[in-house]
């Protein structure tokens, strides 16, 4: 990977705001897995400035980033999956089962189905014009923050579908 991926992000990282340890440990990366880690462990920064856009991470990441959890643009159908990060126009699945523990974020325009089911518990946040329908049952737990976009659910059984609005700032 050129060096030039990682001086790209770091310049606009630091013009969102980026703290100075964040921003060194940018710096020094140059592996694109590394950087698509740190995009996961950052992730509310991301969102918050839609950082890197679209753009920069279908022209830099397509191709490695979806083993990590994220895709852009993608048709997905997921099961007891840790993460998944929708942008752009992905759409599709994401199914939790058993005792499995889901971390959900769908931006842009993304359009996800959540079945969440026996044992599962699954955090989601929605932003932008993104549509989220949550169907939960057995003891299944899922707790939305919504910060944008639409959340349809529906419960049965013992499961609870919580939901929790967030500023649109």
């Amino acid at each position: 990977m050129s060096n030039k991926v990682t001086k790209h992000l770091a310049k606009a990282a630091q013009a969102n705001g980026i703290c100075t340890p964040w921003l060194n440990e940018l710096k020094s990366l140059d592996d694109k897995d590394a950087l698509v880690d740190m995009y996961i462990r950052g992730i509310d920064f991301c969102l918050e400035h839609d950082y890197p856009s679209n753009d920069f991470i279908r022209e830099n990441f397509k191709g490695v980033m979806e083993k990590h959890g994220v895709f852009l643009d993608d048709a997905i159908a997921l099961q007891d999956q840790s993460k998944c990060i929708a942008l752009g126009t992905t759409n599709g699945k994401v199914t939790a089962t058993g005792y499995s523990v889901s971390e959900v974020w769908a931006k842009h325009d993304s359009a996800l189905n959540i079945v969440a089911k026996d044992n599962a518990f699954v955090m989601v946040d929605v932003y932008d014009n993104a549509v989220v329908n949550v169907i939960a049952s057995d003891r299944a737990k899922v707790c939305v923050n919504h910060h944008g976009g639409k959340v349809i659910q529906k419960a049965t059984g013992d499961a609870v579908v919580k939901i929790r609005e967030k500023s649109n700032k």
